[in-house]
């Protein structure tokens, strides 16, 4: 039996499945592996351009493959696509770790190849979550839950970030290795493959229903196309502040700044706990501003907390700005999901979802790409400029789309 209506109780059983599971790749993707595979991969001799690329064929997988995920989705279901999602994820990443057993001259293609598959794997999960909460919970605790999975998110990530940054020192000795050297990197990134897998077993026991399939395109439906339009150009231009910062902040702290593993680790840690505090404030702040006015506040924060780190090479304003830009990005990702989900009826919500994720897809892999071609011209400091500038991009737009909002544009739906 699969429920066919939303539980009355916020913490149901689904929830608690949906979110164990999203502890865990927090844990891993913003904590562990968020701290130490860029440092791993340039301790390997991979150039930091390269690095780069490779984060940014992630994130353009996962944006190009966000449509046809939801498209399987709504024809599999949530269980399947979100088990599925995380057992690619758990193979691509253990052959991603197991890079050192192919020839040298293969290393690119090879880490190219399983990077792929890993988004691709990651899009089946991003495009499931929203619509899964949705379906869950009822209208009045909707925006608990999503409150619920940023603290969460918050939380696994603050304790995925500090144990990230100690491992490879604490693993070294045991190893016969230094902090300069991949393997102590290498032996902590494997909590990645595992978490994956035990992530896949957790998401098989969720029972859910089916998802509604979306209705043709014409007539009413073309008020919620210009939305999403509108949405996913909006995103890609958010995301990327975001894309610079997960690909090369650690990358500008460990080779220009010279900051220790520790230290990096440290600094990642607050941010993580830093933007569980700011989650705990969401409902009171849609509350008073709404989606879209929070929406704008967040890019223009974060457009401000970029500029301050390109333009100022101190360890201690980039900590500080990083942490902030962390902590609105944690706010950001949480409305950003509720604006689409609640400007489209429900048999469009798992379309809204893949919307949205082809946004952040395309918005992470703009910066990581560009900043992996141009890195070696523009310095860090340029990266960070360029993601500054889209980020107030995406302000500007979001004042725009307000402004069109209250005239009763079409575009508002």
């Amino acid at each position: 039996m699969t429920p066919q209506y939303p539980e009355p109780r916020l913490f149901n059983r689904n929830l608690v499945l949906f979110m164990g599971g999203w502890a865990l790749l927090s844990f891993v993707i913003l904590g562990v592996s968020g701290v130490l595979f860029n440092l791993y991969a340039v301790r390997l001799g991979i150039p930091s351009g390269f690095v780069g690329l490779l984060a940014g064929a992630f994130s353009l997988t996962w944006a190009l493959c966000s449509i046809p995920a939801g498209v399987l989705v709504r024809r599999f279901g949530l269980r399947n696509g979100l088990t599925s999602g995380a057992l690619l994820m758990s193979i691509s990443n253990a052959a991603v770790l197991s890079v050192e057993l192919v020839p040298r001259e293969l290393w690119p293609v090879w880490l190219m190849f399983w990077r792929i598959a890993g988004g691709i794997g990651f899009s089946l999960i991003s495009v499931s979550g929203a619509p899964l909460i949705m379906q869950v919970i009822p209208p009045q605790l909707r925006r608990e839950a999503f409150t619920a999975q940023a603290v969460l998110l918050g939380i696994t990530g603050f304790a995925g970030s500090l144990v990230g940054g100690q491992l490879p020192g604490l693993l070294a000795p045991s190893l016969n290795a230094t902090l300069e050297q991949p393997a102590p990197y290498l032996a902590a990134l494997w909590i990645g493959p595992i978490a994956c897998l035990v992530m896949a077993i957790i998401w098989s026991r969720l029972k859910l229903a089916l998802l509604a399939a979306a209705s043709s395109i014409g007539g009413q439906d073309l008020q919620p196309t210009r939305l999403l339009t509108f949405v996913v150009l909006m995103v890609v231009m958010q995301a990327s502040a975001e894309g610079a910062l997960r690909a090369f902040f650690n990358l500008y702290l460990d080779r220009q700044l010279m900051t220790p593993v520790s230290v990096i680790g440290l600094i990642n840690a607050v941010a993580q706990v830093v933007s569980v505090a700011v989650a705990l404030s969401i409902p009171r702040v849609l509350r008073w501003a709404g989606n879209t006015r929070t929406l704008g506040a967040v890019s223009l924060g974060i457009g401000l907390c970029m500029a301050a780190i390109a333009g100022v090479p101190v360890l201690g304003v980039a900590a500080i700005a990083y942490i902030v830009a962390i902590s609105l990005i944690g706010i950001g990702v949480q409305v950003r999901q509720m604006f689409g989900q609640e400007l489209v009826t429900p048999q469009w919500r798992t379309t809204a979802s893949s919307v949205n994720q082809v946004g952040v897809g395309l918005g992470n892999a703009n910066t990581a790409l560009l900043g992996g071609l141009v890195l070696g011209a523009v310095g860090y400091a340029g990266i960070f400029g360029i993601g500054a500038v889209l980020s107030l991009a995406a302000a500007a737009s979001l004042v725009v789309f307000s402004v069109v909002r209250r005239r009763g544009s079409p575009i508002s739906g």
